[in-house]
């Protein structure tokens, strides 16, 4: 049986918190596609001040030990269920936190019992300093005997100081520096490697390197279940062109992944690892030129029937739609960017495998910055797709290169009936860059509006309206709140600045995302090396590293 982590949690109080009265939704988190894994307590109520407030302890458990999780902890506004904050402890620091309990005694210190700053749902700390108290413990341990009292006082803001000047190095230093560049990468302020530091270090840097093993199983795992449930199984309902067209990158990925996964797991230096299989991670650019191309396909393939029965069945088989497997390569390589620098972290200059995985950071960084340039605008229309998939009725595809989705919004929308009579009916109102689309609250098609020449006005009829105005018709829609309108007016000018700016260039990269060719030389790489294994296993002998380096 394999293993499974098991935590025990104590959210114990709040800390200028940005409404009195606040509740916590918490959940654990598969952090490899960024979606709830188990849904735990919810509408906890929490308190504010330094004396525990919520005593009932959770148990966060049946977590495989490859699932890549993180516990959530989202704080509301308890009247109006405003959204104030977020808490999210990762896999590595949850379990180094049960681990430091154990080495204290549950003696409060900073690893276990800690104070969180609330952050937004990008990452980022709110405006308030809001904190959120979170002890972490074995789940053997009795909530009672646990020592909860929060750290006191609430950390505070460190303002920065100013830095000295820059001393330049001496002749000796700048010697050294050119014949080992590598064990110069460390910034000039950073902490001395001290034996306590090393020994601390080495603790941490096997949990953080097996969470790259671990990372990369778990998406092994994902591919093939993309390959069983959706790509081998739509060979049926497609065409060998489209089907190449959608898959033929995805096919060299997962077979790349079939050689890097063994080989990272019995190998002794990870950065070895990234170096070796350098050349192979090209292929992801490959994906990234052409997934434009794959999203254009799957839309236009949505609208025969039997293509969209098999989607519905297939996703009865699989753990989530097509768009979210297909969105993971777009999202791996910035992972491994991450997961590199948080070895690094307890890495020491003298180490073995210093240098290696200072080269392997590089690399990854390197095409990490060419999959970054488009993510944003690759996500995007995943969600376009998505968005797509759940409206009925007759429309064109939404689906579009640059066109961005903005925000979808339940609203009253202003129609005229007969005898100059006014229907207000709620309807599912979505913004994008160029378009403005409604629908029933069951996503029925109701219409659309080009924003190419439109025009915006606030209602002089409704203090909380707008009317969108085109040569063939006027949209008004009405809000609940004047938060809402004004933030509906800005993302209507920024989505028209956005559109403006990409129109002109619109038709070459439709025309480039249609008719660019698959030349891709890592693609034939991973092919080409994914066949010779194939040979020697069933041939001759050789070891795994021997085989992936023909």
């Amino acid at each position: 049986m394999s293993k499974r982590h098991k935590i025990k949690v104590v959210v114990v109080s709040g800390h200028k918190l940005p409404s009195p009265n606040t509740f916590v939704n918490c959940a654990l988190i598969d952090t490899s596609i960024d979606e709830v894994w188990k849904r735990y307590q919810a509408k906890t109520p929490l308190g504010e001040g330094s004396a525990p407030v919520w005593k009932k302890a959770l148990v966060f458990g049946g977590m495989p030990h490859s699932l890549e999780f993180a516990l959530r902890f989202d704080v509301y506004a308890a009247e109006k269920k405003s959204f104030l904050g977020r808490v999210q402890i990762s896999k590595g620091d949850s379990l180094v936190a049960c681990e430091q309990y154990k080495e204290a005694n549950g003696n409060p210190q900073a690893q276990w019992s800690n104070w969180y700053r609330l952050k937004d749902k990008s990452g980022n700390p709110i405006k308030e300093e809001a904190f959120l108290h979170v002890a972490i413990v074995p789940p053997t341990v009795k909530t009672a005997d646990a020592n909860l009292n929060p750290p006191v006082p609430p950390p505070v803001e460190k303002k920065e100081t100013p830095k000295p000047p820059p001393v330049k190095p001496d002749a000796k230093a700048k010697a050294a520096a050119e014949a080992n560049p590598m064990a110069t990468q460390a910034k000039p302020d950073e902490k001395p490697w001290t034996d306590e530091r090393r020994a601390k270090a080495k603790k941490k840097r096997i949990p953080a390197r097996q969470e790259i093993i671990d990372s990369e199983k778990s998406y092994l795992d994902n591919l093939t279940a993309l390959m069983d449930q959706y790509v081998n199984p739509m060979k049926a309902y497609v065409t060998d062109e489209d089907h190449k067209k959608m898959f033929s990158d995805v096919m060299g990925i997962y077979n790349f992944h079939m050689l890097f996964c063994p080989y990272m797991k019995e190998s002794e230096d990870i950065g070895s690892c990234f170096i070796k299989y350098a050349d192979y991670l090209k292929i992801y650019t490959e994906f990234i030129n052409h997934y434009g191309n794959i999203i254009e396909t799957l839309s236009e393939l949505r609208k025969n029937k039997k293509f969209t029965n098999f989607l519905k069945i297939a996703r009865k088989e699989a753990k989530m739609e097509i768009t979210s497997y297909l969105i993971q390569p777009v999202q791996r390589i910035p992972r491994y960017v991450l997961l590199l620098k948080e070895l690094k972290k307890y890495t020491w200059p003298e180490h073995q495998e210093f240098e290696n995985l200072m080269k392997a950071l590089a690399k990854a960084q390197e095409i990490a910055t060419h999959v970054n340039e488009r993510k944003r605008q690759i996500e995007n229309m995943s969600k376009t797709l998505e968005v797509q998939s759940k409206i009925t009725g007759e429309f064109d595809s939404l689906i579009k290169p640059d066109r961005k989705m903005i925000r979808e919004d339940c609203l009253i929308k202003v129609s005229s009936g007969m005898f100059n009579s006014i229907k207000r009916k709620e309807r599912i109102v979505f913004l994008f860059s160029d378009l403005l689309m409604w629908t029933t609250t069951a996503y029925q098609f109701r219409g659309k509006m080009s924003l190419a020449a439109a025009r915006l006005e606030k209602s002089q009829r409704n203090e909380l309206g707008i009317e969108v105005s085109s040569s063939k018709e006027i949209v008004v829609i009405i809000f609940e709140t004047q938060l809402q309108m004004n933030e509906w007016i800005k993302d209507f000018e920024e989505g028209k600045k956005y559109a403006k700016q990409v129109r002109e260039r619109l038709r070459k990269v439709k025309m480039n995302t249609l008719k660019g060719k698959r030349k891709g030389n890592a693609h034939t790489l991973v092919m080409n090396a994914f066949k010779t294994l194939e040979h020697k296993k069933n041939g001759s002998e050789g070891s795994l590293a021997d085989e992936a380096a023909d």
